[in-house]
């Protein structure tokens, strides 16, 4: 049943007017709640980067990362007409992300396990500069995920995904203390770990 939604609305999106892309999403949540599906898929086509990349980093997982994110679409399609626009959409769909990610993780009894590398939209490196920074991003990437899960989520949607303090509080359910501390407590060890792993100069 989820491939064939995932297929209808791609279908609906193919169909959808330019239009459509102009408008903010709550008014694409009421044209969605109407039957709209145009209106739905356009949402998918905008916010299923973000829903895919914290996944990712919080499955280390690229096929995992897919099937999941396909998950919280089907799950926001069939809640919408609860959605009672009290929050943002994006932290309502991050929401659910999270939260089918933990209980996938509980079905499963499994940790997150480290990745070797994550996907990188970055173009190949023609110069010396372009190699250093694409080192950097992946020791960055790396050091990200080693980070204890708690940690790496918060700074997944602070730094990567540009979700604010107070809508981060609301999509882990966290008081917004927690979430400074957590945030402070992330940098830290991610300075530690990315000075371990920077070689010293002789």
């Amino acid at each position: 049943m989820n491939r064939v939604l995932a297929r209808g609305w791609t279908s609906a999106l193919r169909a959808r007017g330019d239009k459509l892309a102009d408008l903010d999403d709550p008014v694409l949540v009421e044209r969605a709640c109407g039957g709209e599906d145009e209106a739905f898929a356009e949402l998918v086509r905008r916010h299923q980067g973000k829903i895919r990349g914290l996944l990712l980093r919080l499955s280390a997982n690229p096929t995992l990362a897919d099937d999941l994110a396909q998950e919280v679409f089907l799950r926001a399609y069939r809640g919408l007409v609860g959605f009672e626009g009290r929050a943002r959409f994006s932290t309502w769909i991050y929401r659910i992300a999270y939260n089918v990610f933990l209980n996938h993780r509980t079905r499963t009894r499994e940790l997150a396990a480290l990745p070797s590398g994550f996907e990188s939209q970055a173009a190949a490196p023609d110069d010396e500069l372009s190699a250093r920074r694409c080192d950097m991003r992946r020791d960055l990437s790396a050091a990200i995920a080693a980070l204890p899960e708690r940690y790496r989520v918060v700074v997944t949607l602070y730094y990567l995904e540009d979700v604010s303090y107070p809508e981060i509080a609301e999509v882990l359910e966290l008081p917004l203390g927690t979430v400074k501390t957590h945030l402070h407590r992330a940098k830290k060890m991610l300075r530690e770990q990315l000075r371990e792993q920077t070689p010293e100069v002789a």
